[in-house]
């Protein structure tokens, strides 16, 4: 049995034992501030949640263990948020230990939405005092779903860097306009990006970016506030000041002196390039073996283009193979191996909108190179696709699908190198009588980076062991004359 006392020389809740030895409680006792005086008894605890100590009397406690009773939830929640800021610290203690039968979910909605904006005080001491990611995490949550903006404003100062992040993404909440969220009406956009601003520059990395990204969805008004710190400064936050920009409103919201220093660390950094993946997660590319690129960009009809380095095209990448395929952009690699990749959405063989053209462009660039391919890999089931084509002539194309058998777009017989694959996967070859169509469906979903490799070059497996000459480009497709420029952004280089 365990007594919470207060002890008068520190003002500190401590545990006393029946046997006089005194320890904190789980590092958090510090923050329940509504303790009886010095001295006195408030309540007892058994294994760490607190009983009552006043037969007859409810208690804090009894409404905390009522909650993970669904018949006595709701009248537990109005008592507690009738306690007000005196039930802050109970509950907080109750979400930070380990044996708590009550849902964490549940001691989250009574903190945040009944008891709400009095916890605030409370609730940022024990976030502060949070010594494991695991306490930190569940105190972020309640903190963030507080929903107290001026408060989160004056928290941005916070010595605490955990603090300082969460309330960068309280603000991020209750302010986002990303995504066409309408701007929040109660709220002094100005005001909040004047606030976050600073935290551009903050010594903790994490804040930093958080700042970064919260930042840019708070709609038109920070333009102009990073447009006048590229200007004027401090030096120190115009390089991320430059990001949110990019960010915002793409190459348009660079000044014309901007946009010049970009390129020009561009055209620095593609001297050194040195190839890496481009594994988009979601990756389509055009393979030709030839180091004509400004060739493979004519046959593709390409304009446009701009130097880039590895980094740069796989961003670009991921940036136009997610929320949507964008197939007005692609990066074309120097010459790696004797092959040229085309990276980007537009090249998927087996994309419906796609697959036809694809189709079209790779024939024309085996009429002028001798061969060239088209791939699709989907990772964690994403599904996959290949394109053979020799001299004009399609040999093999195949998409595989978990959703779709992939026959609509299947030309030619199965290539050596697949059935090669399917008896190293101890299952009947395709193509061969008795072949398990459902099998080889599993085993194609995952097959495209293994043909690439076997026919030529896989720009997922690109690395220091490649040999490169020349430098990579971004250009624009010929669906982006139709369909008018993608969106830009920023992007690492």
């Amino acid at each position: 049995m365990l007594l919470c006392v207060r002890v008068a020389l520190k003002g500190r809740l401590r545990l006393v034992s029946a046997d006089g030895v005194g320890r904190c409680l789980r590092g958090h006792v510090d923050l329940l501030e509504h303790c009886p005086p010095a001295g006195t008894v408030s309540a007892v605890y058994h294994h760490g949640r607190q009983e009552n100590s006043a037969p007859g009397k409810e208690t804090v406690v009894d409404a905390i263990r009522a909650l993970a009773d669904p018949d006595l939830r709701e009248a537990a929640r109005e008592r507690l948020a009738a306690q007000g800021g005196a039930a802050v610290g109970a509950l907080l203690g109750e979400l930070l230990g380990g044996d708590s039968p009550v849902p964490h979910g549940q001691i989250e909605f009574v903190l945040a939405k009944r008891i709400g904006p009095v916890a605030f005080d409370q609730v940022q001491a024990a976030l502060a005092a949070a010594g494991d990611e695991e306490s930190r995490r569940r105190v972020s949550r309640v903190f963030v779903a507080l929903r107290t903006v001026d408060r989160y404003v004056e928290a941005l100062s916070h010595p605490s860097a955990q603090v300082r992040s969460s309330a960068a993404y309280g603000i991020q909440c209750a302010c986002s306009v990303a995504y066409g969220r309408e701007p929040n009406p109660d709220v002094d956009y100005p005001l909040v990006i004047d606030a976050l601003t600073p935290l551009l520059a903050d010594p903790d990395p994490d804040v930093a970016q958080r700042a970064e990204w919260v930042l840019t969805m708070l709609g038109p008004d920070v333009v102009d506030r990073m447009r006048e710190v590229r200007v004027h400064g401090p030096g120190r936050l115009r390089s991320r000041a430059l990001s949110v920009l990019a960010s915002v409103g793409g190459e348009e919201a660079l000044s014309p002196a901007d946009r010049a220093a970009v390129e020009r660390l561009i055209r620095i950094k593609v001297l050194d390039d040195r190839p890496q993946s481009l594994d988009t997660c979601s990756t389509s590319w055009i393979a030709v073996p030839t180091g004509d690129q400004r060739g493979v960009m004519e046959v593709l009809d390409l304009f446009e283009a701009r130097p880039a380095t590895f980094e740069l095209g796989l961003n670009v990448g991921v940036h136009d193979s997610h929320d949507g395929a964008e197939y007005g952009r692609v990066y074309v690699t120097p010459e790696v191996d004797g092959w040229t990749l085309v990276l980007g959405p537009w090249c998927n063989p087996v994309d419906p909108v796609r697959a036809e053209d694809v189709l079209r462009v790779v024939t024309g660039l085996s009429r002028r190179y001798g061969r060239a391919q088209a791939y699709y890999f989907g990772e964690q089931g994403g599904g996959a696709g290949w394109l053979v084509v020799q001299e004009g002539t399609v040999v093999r194309r195949f998409g595989s699908y978990w959703d779709d058998d992939g026959a609509r777009y299947t030309v030619g017989e199965p290539l050596p190198e697949e059935r090669a694959a399917c008896v190293e996967e101890g299952i009947t070859p395709v193509g061969d009588p008795g072949a398990d169509d459902e099998e080889w469906a599993d085993l194609a979903a995952y097959l495209s980076p293994q043909l690439a490799d076997q026919l030529g070059v896989s720009p997922l497996d690109l690395g220091p062991q490649n040999t490169v000459r020349g430098i990579g480009a971004v250009a624009l497709t010929p669906y982006a004359r139709e369909h008018g420029r993608p969106h830009t952004g920023a992007y690492a280089i």
